[in-house]
């Protein structure tokens, strides 16, 4: 036992050493972007971006994830109360649903401990009259304020794509260049949309890739074991 328990250590010490990079490199990008980048970028992208429909369109990409992963984990249960034996493939599709819903738990507590403004007030049910940047030259954070008026960082959007694209990058690799293009046309459209700061998608694409990152450690054996039927 404690010879497994050391070659665990060993193995686990270059993730431990990755996770902490990554971590510290999240940190840095997101108060570098904070500081010098969000507000010339927004402020870029109100007067220079005039037809915000395609951006509009790819930022949607990312309302799928959720009732999609709802749908998955609903129906995977129930057929798996009805006696049908779970597969790699619909072990594979809940690990990811589980994680997806997951990562929106957790961003919405960000959301509410962070409590940021938006970059601009959109007309959306429940955000109204909100401050923003650009229309009110509101910029900051205000924790634990409350309301979806202060709820910009990190981007929801972002880690909601983010999760489980980042599981079926590691999971499917053969479709890597799909998974990757998921996640780069929601933040693209997010920002040129003027929806959210740069540093709100960096702090969600770096939620989505921790909460991913840990599901596949903790599945990745599991999702294996359904192809040994």
């Amino acid at each position: 036992m404690s010879e497994q328990l050391e070659r665990t250590a060993v193995s686990a010490g270059p993730a431990l050493r990755h996770g902490i990079a990554g971590a510290v490199a999240t940190l840095v990008l997101t108060l570098v972007s904070i500081a010098y980048i969000d507000r010339p970028v927004a402020r870029f992208m109100a007067i220079h971006v005039h037809h915000r429909l395609p951006f509009i369109a790819m930022a949607a990409i990312a309302n799928l994830p959720s009732p999609l992963a709802t749908i998955a984990l609903i129906g995977i249960v129930i057929a798996n109360w009805c006696g049908v034996a779970l597969n790699r493939t619909s072990r594979l599709v809940l690990a990811i649903a589980v994680a997806t819903l997951v990562a929106i738990m957790i961003k919405n507590q960000l959301k509410f401990d962070f409590g940021r403004v938006w970059p601009q007030s959109h007309p959306f049910p429940g955000i109204y009259d909100h401050p923003s940047y650009l229309n009110d030259h509101v910029f900051g954070f205000f924790p634990f304020h409350g309301g979806s008026s202060y709820a910009s960082f990190p981007s929801g959007h972002t880690t909601a794509i983010t999760a489980p694209m980042a599981m079926l990058w590691v999971l499917a690799p053969r479709y890597r260049p799909l998974w990757g293009s998921a996640i780069v046309m929601v933040i693209i459209g997010l920002i040129a949309a003027d929806f959210h700061f740069v540093s709100d998608t960096i702090a969600g694409f770096a939620l989505g890739v921790t909460v991913a990152a840990g599901a596949v450690s903790l599945t990745a054996g599991w999702i294996a074991q359904g192809g040994r039927r």
